[in-house]
């Protein structure tokens, strides 16, 4: 009797513990379509909207920063754009990590070509630390190579608002308005959802319906309910903000610097808003492997963030319609299959909605192109969720290979190599041998030097351009 009723209680209690899991996973499912619903009704809100250029004259001046490393195949007409934005007052201040004559000559002919946008470019991360001073300012110790390679543009941005922008972007010539028409009084921070380009082959539309969907879907509703979610890609930020800590060199420590920079600016009692034009990523060299090197990274960054990040499995499409089958089959008694197939299309139609509506027009692939890429993007993301879980904690970013601790922390690591001491170099363009004729405006007099650090210069640039010691 005492053996029976011990049997009976422990499957009682099994019941209620399946019960329990199964009205979990209901409440989970029911949120995943609140995400759905939010996601979708928040892009046909923000995206898009075309903002009035009444009072553009009154608009405060941006420093734009481009650090810049490498060279694509659009790199050129990514750049080209920031030189046509339909904007009053910016600069643009382009950051070379190490001297590079293409990546150079590509940027002094755009200079060249639109004398009138004041621009400059710095050619190594030293310009303005050096020896005793360079440790006392910390920087030896910062090992996020892009805060690396920013500083000195940091530092001489003139501007009360900075756009950090990465290289691969491009730009529409109304954006920047957009980004600065949405940092009102009580906005510290803007930041654009990435999202790509229209991009020939297979990997840009798989990179597409990633951002278009999953992705999107996520970020807007997790801006919308009010949670830091910023990728650092596009932000437009108060440099007040980031000078009350120190400057950039503040977030050098963490290779996710976007997410401390949106939450130093949070804490400051700042609202972070989200742009209504998404960013055009538009790098020239993309592959559906370096889609997935780039996604895992990304899992792993979350990983160290949050302990969220573990469930991710969970809210994907194909585990949801499994749960989903399995948890109403018990309590129900429906048909798992269909349940799990109803699951499936409904969620496919949603995220096709939400494509569009990021897209805001019409698609560069047919309807089976989307549902290929949106079947390649599902279940690639159970193999970048097993790498990232079971994988090292190293990550390689910009060249460089590095450790994750805690929070992002990149630990262990050596020293970024410093160049060979040299003298600052004030390298003038040609175009400055006739800027002191009257009728050239203050910006093309400001566009005309260009700040260099290095042990030397080629012999190629140094024929089109004259320099002397500073």
């Amino acid at each position: 009797m005492i053996s029976l009723g011990s049997s009976g209680n422990n499957s009682d209690a099994l019941h209620v513990t399946i019960l329990t899991c199964c009205y979990l996973l209901i409440g989970g499912w029911a949120l995943l379509a609140t995400f759905h619903i939010l996601g979708i009704a928040y892009g046909l809100y923000k995206f898009h909207r075309k903002p009035s250029h009444s009072n553009l004259k009154e608009m405060p001046g941006v420093s734009i920063i481009k650090p810049l490393t490498g060279i694509d195949a659009n790199l050129y007409e990514n750049l080209k754009t920031f030189f046509n934005l339909q904007y009053p007052r910016y600069e643009i201040l382009f950051c070379v990590q190490e001297h590079d004559n293409e990546l150079i000559d590509i940027i002094e002919r755009l200079r060249e070509q639109y004398p009138r946008v004041d621009s400059q470019l710095f050619v190594g991360s030293q310009k303005f630390l050096s020896g005793d001073k360079l440790s006392k300012n910390g920087t030896m110790d910062i090992k996020n190579p892009k805060i690396y390679n920013m500083l000195p543009a940091y530092e001489k941005a003139q501007y009360p608002f900075i756009l950090i922008s990465d290289s691969g972007l491009m730009m529409h010539e109304n954006t920047l308005y957009d980004m600065v028409a949405c940092m009102t009084d009580n906005v510290g921070l803007v930041h654009q959802m990435p999202f790509t380009c229209d991009r020939k082959g297979f990997a840009g539309s798989v990179e597409k319906v990633y951002f278009g969907t999953q992705h999107a879907r996520m970020y807007m509703t997790i801006n919308l309910i009010g949670i830091n979610c910023v990728t650092g890609m596009s932000c437009l930020i108060r440099k007040e903000c980031i000078d009350r800590v120190g400057g950039l060199r503040a977030f050098g420590h963490y290779i996710a610097e976007d997410y401390y920079i949106a939450d130093e600016v949070a804490k400051q009692g700042w609202k972070l808003r989200v742009a209504s034009t998404p960013a055009q990523q538009n790098s020239g060299e993309y592959s559906v492997s370096t889609w997935i090197d780039r996604m895992i990274r990304w899992c792993k960054l979350r990983m160290r963030l949050s302990p969220l990040a573990y469930l991710e499995p969970l809210q994907e499409c194909f585990s949801s319609a499994i749960l989903a089958g399995i948890v109403t089959n018990y309590l129900f008694e429906w048909n798992a299959l269909v349940v799990a197939a109803c699951h499936i299309l409904i969620w496919f139609i949603l995220d096709y909605l939400m494509l569009r509506i990021t897209q805001g027009g019409p698609l560069p692939f047919s309807k089976f192109e989307f549902a290929i890429a949106w079947l390649v993007r599902e279940f690639s993301s159970f193999y970048i969720y097993f790498k990232a879980f079971t994988g090292s904690s190293t990550v390689k970013w910009r060249g460089k290979e590095y450790r994750l601790g805690s929070g992002t922390r990149a630990e262990d690591l050596s020293p970024l190599p410093l160049p060979p001491p040299a003298p600052s170099l004030l390298v003038e363009s040609p175009s400055s041998s006739s800027s002191s004729s009257s009728s050239l405006s203050s910006s093309s007099l400001s566009n005309s030097t260009l700040p260099v650090t290095g042990s030397h210069l080629s012999s190629s640039s140094s024929t089109k351009q004259s320099s002397q010691l500073v």
